[in-house]
């Protein structure tokens, strides 16, 4: 496990093993938020601008926009939220 701390959090990274292969496990201890992601939603994240982040973090516990609950964090990413 490594943890991750700033002045404003801490995370927990883990790789672990799930029925659909690995994958690396972020979690907030502070929140209790935690999130699977898999190798190809990783390498998502390195495609992205700065911009993309600071989009993220405009609602940081989630789009408030309807119907995207339980959508892929890749199609948060990829496309904002919106409808692809």
């Amino acid at each position: 496990m490594i943890i991750l701390t700033n002045e404003f959090t801490t995370v927990t990274i883990e790789k672990v093993r799930t029925g659909q292969g690995e994958r690396v496990r972020i979690t907030s201890p502070r929140t209790g938020y935690s999130i699977d992601l898999d190798p190809l939603e990783l390498e998502a994240l390195t495609w992205q601008s700065p911009e993309t982040f600071s989009r993220l973090l405009a609602t940081p516990f989630g789009p408030e926009e309807e119907g995207v609950e339980g959508r892929p964090l890749s199609d948060l990413i990829l496309f904002g939220g919106e409808d692809a």
